[in-house]
């Protein structure tokens, strides 16, 4: 990961699928997320099309997120407090029901919008259990491999989802895409069920008797671990490499390009992703500081070069290398998640997860309304030297915090628990 003392051969694809419950876990993720895309496209474009209402499409689309800002807090906890196998089965069967209701023909949109908040909000306690199950199935460096290959399928699962949604609402309607979301998390649910071991709830007997409680405490166990208080503030630089992928249609238009173009730009940086999330864990078994400063430079660095107001070839090329240079957070997250004690590794997983949500939301709102009053060349390549400056703080920070851990590292001695990924 990112110190330098691990070492060790490196981890397969074989490997990690040769772990039956990785398995599982894996094609219940690309089972629901290939739905759950698709029915995200098909309800925001169905709700326009039936309103023609921007406004009203917007908050369809907000309503998509907004409940991580209670979910990651507040929910995220209950994959500690109960069985992560049972939280993830009743999560996948609560949205197949709710999504059941919101497919009745006529719902009205108050109807769907509080159904889709409902089901948004199950979903922080299954992507908790989820992660942390994983982390437990895929211990040490295995589960930066399977990170990365199951980011590697979501990211896939949006391209697909996204870019047929309209489509498909178009031929078979609404309801039956939602009908068809539906089956797939009772698909997930089954999937686990089967495939993946029971294990007890893991949350400690002292633990704090309210969610909030529980939220507190984790809270200030990370504030109290220089690592993980660092690895909190990356999502903050990664937030603003949003800025080419919300502003693509406006930067097209700028350079005197139309909608064609404008798509490209937008399916550049979840290409430069997949491409990164397939290649760099050939390329970089272990993850060292060393690769986390390159790489977290290079995925903001290049899109200063907006300043200047590239081509489109020359944009998509940086764009692209910018998500490719993304990977850094895989070995970053999994080290989150393998040093938070597992008592407490749902709720920590939640927070984190909210703040990569927050940030990026808030940073798609700021670059939406900077661009009302500047070109969005400018806005780009600002958010570009904004995202370098950041970067460049926390590798210096994060460069600092790993020789003071070489430093006290006793040769030999036994790792502590929160120590499985340093």
């Amino acid at each position: 990961m990112s110190g330098e003392r691990q070492t060790g051969e490196r981890v397969t694809y074989a490997e990690i699928f040769a772990e039956r419950e990785f398995r599982a876990l894996f094609i219940s993720r690309a089972l629901s997320t290939v739905g759950d895309y698709l029915a995200r496209a098909a309800l925001t474009i169905a709700v326009f099309v039936d309103t023609g209402s921007a406004a009203l499409m917007g908050i369809t689309f907000a309503l998509s997120t907004l409940p991580d800002l209670i979910g990651g807090p507040v929910l995220a906890g209950l994959a500690d407090r109960f069985p992560r196998r049972a939280v993830m089965v009743t999560a996948d069967l609560g949205r197949a029901l709710l999504l059941l209701v919101m497919a009745i023909p006529g719902m009205p949109l108050g109807g769907l919008w509080a159904l889709l908040f409902a089901i948004r909000l199950l979903d922080s306690p299954f992507n908790s259990a989820y992660i942390s199950t994983m982390s437990v199935v895929l211990p040490g460096k295995k589960l930066v491999r399977g990170s990365a290959v199951t980011q590697l399928v979501n990211h896939i699962a949006y391209t697909i989802g996204y870019g047929l949604g309209g489509v498909v609402v178009g031929v078979t309607g609404l309801s039956l895409v939602l009908v068809f979301n539906s089956a797939t998390f009772v698909l997930s649910g089954l999937v686990i069920l089967l495939g993946v071991l029971a294990r007890p709830a893991t949350a400690s007997t002292d633990s704090p008797p309210t969610l909030l409680g529980s939220a507190r405490t984790a809270t200030r166990y990370i504030v109290g671990h220089p690592r993980l208080r660092l690895i909190m503030l990356f999502p903050f630089a990664i937030a603003t490499t949003l800025a080419c992928e919300t502003l693509a249609a406006p930067y097209a238009a700028q350079i005197s390009h139309g909608p064609a173009v404008a798509g490209l730009l937008m399916g550049a940086g979840p290409a430069g992703i997949v491409i990164g999330l397939w290649l760099l864990p050939m390329l970089i078994s272990d993850q060292r500081a060393r690769h986390l400063v390159v790489l977290s430079v290079v995925s903001c660095a290049p899109l200063a070069l907006f300043l200047a107001v590239p081509g489109v070839a020359m944009a998509c090329v940086l764009i692209v290398v910018s998500g490719i240079a993304l990977y850094y957070w895989i070995p970053l997250a999994a080290e989150f998640t393998q040093t938070v004690p597992d008592s407490m590794r749902g709720q920590a997983v939640g927070l984190l997860t909210t703040t990569m949500r927050v940030t990026q939301g808030i940073a798609i709102l700021v670059f939406g309304l900077a661009a009302q009053n500047s070109p969005s060349s400018a806005v780009i390549g600002v958010s570009g030297v904004t995202g370098t400056v950041l970067v460049i703080g926390l590798a210096v920070a994060w460069l600092s915090v790993s020789r003071s851990v070489q430093v006290r590292a006793v040769p030999g001695g036994a790792r502590k628990p929160g120590e499985a990924v340093q």
